[in-house]
């Protein structure tokens, strides 16, 4: 008897197989470091707007560092999680940290 909290999964069955921002290919890069926060968040409002006009749904990456160099600590990269996921989310389709945890994949809304 087959389980029922186990999916039966099927062959060749694309649909069925997670989708994930680190296997698509990237259009544009976009680099922050060593801007002041109003400064990233300028940047970063006007690449996703040339973004969505040029290639909507395209994945750009969004480079941010860690903070590690930051005495205060991280400043770069928790603006960019804010604004993604607050002031700027109706032009973010989907958003993921990217390995290494120093930059964001995000696709652009279209």
């Amino acid at each position: 008897m087959p389980k029922p909290w186990k999916k039966k999964q099927r062959e060749n069955d694309d649909a069925s197989a997670p989708r994930t921002l680190h296997t698509e290919r990237i259009v544009d890069e976009l680099d922050l470091h060593g801007l002041t926060g109003d400064e990233a968040e300028r940047r970063l409002e006007l690449f996703l707007d040339r973004i969505a006009a040029s290639d909507p749904g395209g994945v750009v990456r969004v480079i941010t560092g860690r903070g590690a160099g930051s005495a205060a600590g991280p400043v770069i990269q928790p603006l960019v999680r804010e604004a993604l996921t607050g002031w700027l989310r109706d032009r973010v389709a989907d958003w993921a940290v990217d390995v290494g945890g120093g930059a964001y994949l995000v696709r652009v809304k279209g």
